[in-house]
């Protein structure tokens, strides 16, 4: 009853738990806010979030789901572990009357690099193949986040000194040019 905000760490079966359940409707009941970490790992129990609200009682599910309430994804990857921890822990805080009113909280780990003005210490021309879907829109990203990033989207690399490369579902099937390029 003391406690500021309640985490439910979601996975499989999560809902089917009567103790669970009740640590849920408890929560409703007493207007807590939550925090909604999501198991990715399917050998851990891990499911889609579409899995994981099928599971949930639908008269729950609005007050759940359909809140905004933080979520994060829960990765077993050390470094994408560490991410998830502090997304985590600055959803918690900012539930916490210290941080109430705050959007974010400036949490690093140790070994993190922080977020400056990064750039390259010499030329550098990227060029994004036409030949590979979703390339030219990650390149425009690109360009916004380093100042005097160029990019190609030409049909050959020409003088570009990097290339870049956006695997997805559609690489090497979308157009056979992309992996005659990459050999390139």
């Amino acid at each position: 009853q003391r406690s500021q905000v309640i985490l439910f760490f979601l996975s499989r079966g999560y809902f089917k738990s009567r103790n669970c359940l009740r640590e849920v409707r408890s929560s409703l009941e007493m207007d807590k806010p939550l925090v909604l970490v999501q198991e990715a790992d399917p050998a851990k129990g891990g499911g889609t979030l579409t899995a994981l609200r099928a599971e949930c009682p639908e008269e729950l599910q609005p007050d759940i789901f359909d809140q905004n309430w933080p979520l994060t994804i829960w990765y077993r990857i050390e470094e994408f572990q560490l991410v998830s921890l502090k997304i985590t822990a600055e959803a918690l805080l900012l539930c916490s009357p210290n941080f109430l009113g705050s959007t974010s909280l400036p949490l690093t780990v140790t070994g993190e690099l922080r977020i400056r003005a990064f750039g390259f210490s010499t030329f550098a021309k990227v060029w994004a193949s036409p030949a590979n879907a979703g390339a030219r829109e990650l390149a425009e990203e690109l360009v916004a986040a380093f100042p005097g990033l160029i990019v190609s989207t030409a049909e050959e690399a020409g003088d570009a000194t990097h290339m870049l490369l956006y695997l997805n579902e559609d690489s090497f099937v979308s157009d056979e040019r992309l992996a005659e390029q990459v050999k390139q």
